[in-house]
């Protein structure tokens, strides 16, 4: 079936031509069509162009929410110099993990530059709650000094 269906495509094509020809078209309905056609593909470009604006807008918002939480991090470790050496270890541990989970976060913004289109809008979700989950952690942090 799958072999045929080329040649399908092409006879139902050609049987579409013949009843057009067939029928007469008036000039004007022809040049109706091809400015729906053209209005078609200026909505379709005018999507792509939107789509990509709100895209770089996100990744711009991003890029800055990452540089505060990293501005936070580089605090917390001010902070942790002057606590007691239990309780650094134990906000030592949470900077590892804030680390980690700010690398995790720059490799999703990686994948959101380099992904199309149509699929940012997946993975400007995964970013989002990458977000969520290191700003919870950092709240987590700061509740253990003093």
């Amino acid at each position: 079936m799958m072999t045929r269906l080329p040649w399908l495509l092409r006879a139902l094509w050609i049987v579409c031509l013949w009843v057009v020809l067939d029928l007469g078209m008036a000039p004007e309905s022809l040049a109706g069509a091809e400015a729906i056609a053209k209005e078609a593909r200026e909505t379709v470009e005018a999507a792509k162009e939107y789509t990509a604006q709100q895209k770089d807008a996100f990744q711009r918002k991003a890029q800055e929410e990452l540089s505060a939480i990293q501005r936070q991090i580089e605090t917390l470790r001010g902070k942790a110099r002057n606590v007691s050496a239990s309780t650094r270890a134990e906000l030592q541990k949470s900077i590892d993990e804030l680390d980690k989970k700010k690398e995790a976060v720059k490799g999703k913004l990686d994948a959101l530059r380099d992904a199309t289109d149509a699929k940012w809008h997946t993975i400007k979700t995964t970013v989002d709650t990458a977000f969520d989950d290191i700003k919870g952690s950092y709240q987590k942090a700061l509740s253990r000094l003093p």
